[in-house]
């Protein structure tokens, strides 16, 4: 979805007018380029039995600050596997059209590194319009298992694709990123663009040994995580379709997540465009626009389908405050709206509480197999959330799928076609009249 920039700086296709937007990045010059050392059919396995790590790292230790490393395609070559890698501050990997960095398959080369792919410094990034593959779903070497069974199985410690922590004025841009063994994106900066992004787990139908690879085992595969210390950030014109979260942000430091645009995005398979289910920092000023959620057709069902969704427990909760969401369509998803402060039966003293959250535009449109289901819980009277909903549209909702309670909802001025009620729950109906229900005209892609 990411547009191109034309002459004197202006923005053509996806965020084109968006004003709030930043620059749309560009891919910087490179100081050397690497040739593809492999050839690997579409459903193959890349070879384990050499790595191209150090080659890799050698390259970026070498390049200077503002410029990139590239990886290029050389004849029938069109591949790079790769342990562990380190991006230096100011330096950019560039993964070229028609190229895929694989992740090696093989857990004991990972040793104490947490992700394929380390940033920590200032201006760095990760560009292009190739592909970088985690062999996720795939056996390990020496293993029937994958990391996804891994996961499933609550053990082992299975590696992020890219974590990026305590940097600042990072880039992703334009990448496309299958089949993490864990997380996909990590991001823990202070400056952040992503743009043009795709990220999707799994990635195909079938693995190497022929084992089916769906969603709903594609476990703990989130797509894009601002988490930790992350502020001033933008996630704009990306698709995303994952086995869990598709954003989910993670206010668990002491200076929590503040100031993050999400825009013109959009969302297959997935549990939500979340925050949680840490924040013991806090989350603030959060602004999600123009986003669509389509389950249809993706076979995900309950807490795996989901719309916005604030989540978490007493034992590790803190303060969301000011999150609007706007022109929000979603379709055939359990919880289009799922707002709860008991996501799990641990116990503690960092009670959740979310306040001034505001969503308006919404259409949760008729569709699919699931049944629609809202949620507005606070934890108690002294944790009430307040909750602002504003032309929000769910279609075939019913009464008995409404739940709420500790809460102050504010109702309008656009029409809303449900009304919440429970314990704790006070309404105030501030709705002027008629409405015409979000149309979601262009708001539906494939993946």
């Amino acid at each position: 979805m990411g547009g191109a920039t034309g002459s004197g700086g202006l923005r053509t296709g996806c965020g084109a007018g968006d004003t709030n937007l930043p620059a749309e990045p560009t891919i910087p010059p490179a100081c050397t380029t690497l040739q593809a050392t492999r050839s690997v059919a579409a459903g193959a396995l890349p070879s384990e039995s050499s790595l191209d790590t150090s080659a890799i790292q050698a390259a970026l230790g070498a390049c200077g600050s503002g410029k990139a490393v590239k990886l290029a395609a050389s004849g029938a070559n069109n591949a790079f596997i790769t342990g562990p890698l380190t991006i230096p501050s100011g330096v950019t990997l560039w993964v070229d059209a028609g190229v895929t960095l694989y992740g090696t398959r093989d857990p004991g080369v990972y040793g104490s590194a947490g992700a394929l792919i380390s940033v920590s410094g200032s201006g760095s990034g990760i560009v292009g319009d190739g592909v970088i593959d985690g062999q996720g779903g795939e056996p390990n070497v020496g293993s029937t298992q994958s990391w996804w069974d891994q996961n499933a199985g609550g053990g082992g410690d299975s590696p992020a694709l890219i974590a990026v922590r305590g940097a600042s004025n990072f880039t992703l841009y334009r990448i496309t990123l299958h089949d993490s063994p864990k997380f996909h994106v990590k991001l823990g900066s202070a400056g952040f663009v992503v743009w043009g992004v795709t990220v999707k787990a799994p990635s195909r139908a079938t693995n190497s040994a022929g084992t089916a690879l769906t969603y709903s085992n594609a476990h703990n595969t989130d797509g894009i995580d601002p988490g930790e210390a992350a502020s001033d950030g933008f996630i704009v014109c990306s698709k995303i379709s994952v086995g869990d979260d598709h954003i989910a942000i993670k206010g668990s430091s002491a200076s929590g997540v503040s100031r993050v645009v999400v825009a013109h995005n959009r969302f297959g398979a997935g549990h939500g465009m979340s925050i949680g289910s840490e924040f013991t920092g806090g989350v603030t000023d959060l602004k999600v626009y123009d986003l669509s959620i389509d389950g249809m057709g993706m076979g995900t069902s309950g807490g795996s389908s989901n719309g916005i969704r604030i989540k978490s427990d007493s034992s590790r909760g803190g303060l969301v405050k000011n999150a609007t969401y706007s022109d929000v369509c979603v379709r055939n998803l359990s919880n289009p709206i799922l707002l709860t402060p008991k996501y799990s039966s641990a116990t503690g003293t960092s009670i959740p509480q979310y306040t001034n959250i505001k969503i308006q535009n919404f259409h949760a449109v008729a569709g699919g197999s699931n049944t629609p289901k809202v949620t507005l819980d606070g934890y108690d009277a002294a944790h009430a959330n307040s909750v602002t909903l504003d032309n929000v549209v769910v279609d075939g909702i019913t009464a008995a799928n409404v739940a709420a309670s500790y809460t102050a909802v504010t109702l309008g001025p656009g029409a809303v076609n449900f009304s919440p009620s429970g314990t704790g729950v006070t309404v105030t109906d501030m709705i002027t009249g008629s409405s015409t229900p979000n149309p979601c005209t262009g708001k539906w892609t494939t993946f």
